[in-house]
């Protein structure tokens, strides 16, 4: 059977991936993952793809107190309630993501880090803050399937494709051929995967260092090749929410017709 080999998330989009041992699924997919987001002077979303080395700043939130801690890699430090300001809207791959603005010190030490206005956005929702479906899963399989194809590259770390969730006991792009199914991770949580996710310059970099240092992308076009963008992984919705954990069993429960 397969089953969860590790968990990702980040409170911050695009900051440095956290590995929970267990966490709570519900709607609109890992509780307070990704709930906060950056957007730039025009209020454009910022992430890695447009500074890099945001990867190496680390986030802690902690939502019964709401209190976020940002640790930055010259030893700075910032941690407080994150009370809100002014109402944002961040068009997010297609959609609105309505939020507000954090007051306090968020702003100027981002924006010191990353050399340019940046602000940082706590969404109204949780979870609204995702790519293009609320769950992403990956297996170690497929990632070891594409470490195979080059000699002498890097170590393809699973943090460097930003899934929320790791999967073992998989053969190579197994998860794709469960587009259309519901699986079953742990006891409670199923999810019905809908869609194939695809890798953009973000997997150019090197997940330690945020900076480039393999075309990933077109490693995955020499042997999947499609348009606009290499697909590695699967998205999914959930329909019925759960809590996992690392080692939890995944199961196919449900297959559509095909």
């Amino acid at each position: 059977m397969s089953s969860i080999a590790a968990i990702f998330i980040s409170p911050v989009k695009s900051l440095a991936l956290a590995r929970p041992t267990s966490v709570t699924v519900g709607p609109n997919g890992i509780v307070e993952d990704r709930r906060f987001h950056l957007v730039d002077a025009e209020g454009r979303l910022l992430t890695q793809r447009q500074i890099g080395r945001l990867v190496l700043v680390q986030a802690r939130y902690t939502a019964e107190s709401e209190t976020l801690a940002l640790q930055f890699p010259d030893g700075e430090h910032v941690d407080g309630p994150t009370d809100l300001g002014d109402a944002v809207s961040t068009v997010m791959w297609g959609r609105q993501v309505s939020g507000r603005e954090v007051t306090g010190p968020w702003n100027e030490a981002l924006s010191r880090f990353c050399g340019s206005t940046v602000r940082l956005v706590k969404s109204d929702n949780p979870g609204e803050s995702f790519d293009e479906y609320p769950v992403s899963l990956l297996s170690q399989a497929s990632i070891d399937n594409l470490a195979g194809r080059v000699n002498g590259g890097p170590e393809f770390d699973g943090r460097r494709f930003r899934p929320n969730f790791l999967l073992d006991g998989c053969s190579p792009h197994e998860e794709d051929t469960w587009l259309g199914d519901v699986i079953q991770i742990g006891t409670d949580l199923r999810v019905r995967l809908v869609a194939r996710d695809p890798r953009c310059a973000i997997t150019t970099l090197d997940p330690d260092t945020g900076e480039r240092d393999f075309d990933t992308p077109r490693l995955l076009l020499t042997y999947r090749p499609s348009a606009p963008a290499p697909y590695f992984g699967v998205y999914g919705a959930v329909e019925i929410t759960g809590t996992v954990s690392v080692g939890d069993g995944v199961e196919l429960v449900q297959e559509h017709v095909r």
